[in-house]
């Protein structure tokens, strides 16, 4: 028979206010320790403690599960052991837990609390515009790293560009990293009178490093983890700025994102880091692209065509004859003609097709690649 006993153990303070470290001691008959585990109360509502970085509930049982630290460092730390690694390593860990975006749009829709809808400039596609549709509250559309795009591309346009796209009247265009943009944001919240709001956004759309640089701003300790990979989020996190609390949610996770077809070290390769320097291509007819071995792009027309490439500067292209050249043949074909429109490769960046062009583009996944209006 199994005996089991709890034991306050000691108090803490944290980021969400102070905790009682409550242990849970599981022995067998003979009084011997079977198993020991620490779980954080909240003492005003007895909340568990989470993870500040994703948001899980802090266990010190399963090594395998979301939010595991070791008994030793239970009652010092406010991050669990993967968000650690991840902060103070660079590791990379992918979780594979699904949420259904229906689902967490239906929630916040019920709540009637406005969205932070945070959206990759690079990647904007008609799978973002589909799940900002879905939304009945009050929508901020934020345009992040603005910093990635050349100096060159004026803010303004791209807000007019996705106000007459998605019929939103409040686009912000930022850029955490160098906080552009960031101070007009927060004071239109609290212009607004915002006391609460949901931070939602696809996979490294820039969540949380926007709420890391709002954290700064209001002179607040505690960052949560930032990752380039889906599942960094893994639960709703609470935080409470001056005025206004956060509610910052798991990324919405896109099955068209090519970083579900490549290897997770590769992938983390090819995320621009700096301001990009558009390539430009002259793609003459029986002429190709090849895109780091991943994407092969030809020109299936009998005349000159033009491509413009906002990808990160370090990743490798090479322009060849398609002639006896049968690499990536074998994978599947998008094939598409554009007029002055932009090819979303998501996850990893976009095409500008000059002028009109018939172009066959080959991957693994032909849903990584979608055409949009042109934003710049």
């Amino acid at each position: 028979m199994q005996t089991k006993f709890l034991f306050i153990d000691a108090e803490t303070d944290g980021l969400y206010g102070s905790f009682l470290t409550v242990g849970l001691v599981v022995t067998d008959d003979a009084g011997n320790m079977i198993e020991k585990a620490y779980y954080g109360i909240k003492k005003e509502n007895m909340m568990i403690k989470k993870c500040i970085g994703c948001g899980s509930l802090l266990q010190t049982i399963d090594k395998n599960k979301e939010g595991y630290v070791s008994n030793k460092v239970y009652n010092k730390v406010e991050y669990c052991e993967r968000c650690f690694k991840i902060k103070h390593y660079g590791e990379s860990y992918v979780i594979d837990k699904k949420f259904l975006i229906d689902e967490v749009v239906n929630k916040i829709n019920k709540s009637n609390k406005p969205v932070l809808m945070l959206v990759d400039v690079l990647t904007i596609n008609e799978e973002v515009f589909s799940v900002i549709s879905k939304f009945t509250n009050k929508v901020y559309l934020v345009l992040s790293k603005k910093d990635l795009l050349p100096k060159s591309v004026k803010s303004y346009k791209l807000i007019n560009k996705i106000s007459e796209l998605t019929l939103i009247k409040d686009v912000f265009v930022i850029s955490s990293n160098t906080k552009e943009g960031v101070s007009n944001l927060y004071n239109k919240l609290l212009s607004d009178k915002v006391n609460s709001i949901y931070v939602v956004g696809f996979t490294n759309s820039g969540k949380s490093t926007l709420i890391n640089t709002l954290l700064l701003m209001n002179d607040l300790k505690g960052v949560i983890t930032t990752s380039s990979l889906p599942n960094t989020t893994l639960e709703d996190i609470n935080i409470k700025l001056k005025d206004i609390t956060l509610i910052d949610t798991p990324g919405f996770v896109s099955e068209n994102n090519i970083c579900n077809y490549i290897e997770i070290k590769k992938y983390t390769s090819l995320i621009p880091k700096k301001e990009i320097k558009p390539k430009v291509y002259n793609l003459r007819p029986g002429f190709m692209l090849l895109i780091r071995e991943l994407i092969r792009i030809e020109n299936n027309t009998d005349k000159n065509i033009n491509l413009v490439l906002y990808l990160k500067n370090e990743i490798n292209i090479e322009k060849m004859r398609v002639i006896r050249n049968n690499y990536l043949k074998d994978k599947e074909v998008f094939s598409t003609v554009c007029n002055n429109e932009d090819i979303v490769i998501n996850g990893l960046g976009f095409i500008k097709v000059v002028n009109t062009a018939k172009i066959d583009i080959y991957v693994v996944n032909k849903n990584i690649l979608s055409k949009r209006e042109r934003l710049i």
